[in-house]
């Protein structure tokens, strides 16, 4: 007698209700793995972006002299101050800093709710570089050098994650963010961070979390004169470098 015949098998609907709840697994854990798998390249490329960016100003200091005394200029016509920017970025950046390719583009630059950000004052028309791995950089300087040095910075450094879905697109604290180049009034000396001013710290964010969380979700530039995307990085660079739970803004 051939006893295959009597070997069990699935029925059809058991085969169906598997891959149902192999499909309803997937579905509930998949974005989770990706969204961890996301946080953690923007957290490697901002660590990247941070040292990349201070390596090429201390190269730069070398040749040139130190550099609270770049030659910050109040452009007010703005074709004059792209060319500025231009060369500013060829004397002071370029020389120092390992890119594949650099150029103007202009980015469309969005809020994480979905509106649209004004930040294309320094994101129009000042050089970035592009780096091997599709990180970008855009160095723009700030006004004149007496000014800036008493609000504490002298220059802000964007930064353009990978994970972007177009190229032209950018998202403020979620592939968008950005470093300033600090002044010390008293010594000149340079540093680099994700701060407005040379008072912030990470005691401050931690005694005021919820302004830095509701200004990194939203636009408070015409209130505190400060972009989202610092108040993101700073929020980043005080829980050692990792994305903390209570980030506003989703990956």
């Amino acid at each position: 007698m051939n006893n295959y015949r009597y070997k069990k098998a699935f029925t059809m609907a058991e085969v169906m209700i598997t891959l149902g709840i192999i499909g309803i697994v997937a579905a509930m854990t998949i974005p989770n793995l990706m969204g961890a798998y996301r946080k953690k390249v923007v957290e490697t490329e901002l660590k990247k972006a941070f040292f990349v960016i201070s390596q090429t100003i201390k190269m730069s200091e070398v040749y040139n002299e130190n550099a609270a005394y770049w030659g910050y200029a109040d452009i007010s016509d703005a074709a004059e101050r792209h060319k500025y920017y231009k060369k500013f970025s060829d004397l002071y950046i370029k020389p120092y800093l390992k890119y594949t390719s650099t150029g103007i583009e202009v980015f469309k630059v969005y809020y994480s709710d979905g509106s649209y950000s004004n930040l294309s004052t320094s994101l129009d028309k000042s050089p970035h570089y592009k780096l091997s791995d599709g990180l970008f950089l855009e160095f723009t300087p700030r006004v004149n050098e007496e000014h800036e040095k008493s609000n504490g910075y002298v220059m802000i450094v964007y930064v353009g994650t990978t994970n972007r879905s177009k190229k032209d697109e950018l998202i403020e604290g979620k592939n968008l963010f950005a470093f300033t180049v600090n002044v010390d009034d008293s010594s000149s000396k340079v540093g680099l961070a994700p701060q407005w001013y040379l008072n912030w710290s990470c005691q401050k964010l931690e005694n005021d979390r919820t302004t830095f969380i509701n200004n990194c979700r939203k636009n408070q530039r015409e209130t505190s004169g400060v972009p989202s995307s610092i108040y993101c990085t700073y929020m980043i660079y005080c829980n050692n470098w990792e994305i903390p739970e209570d980030y506003p803004i989703k990956f």
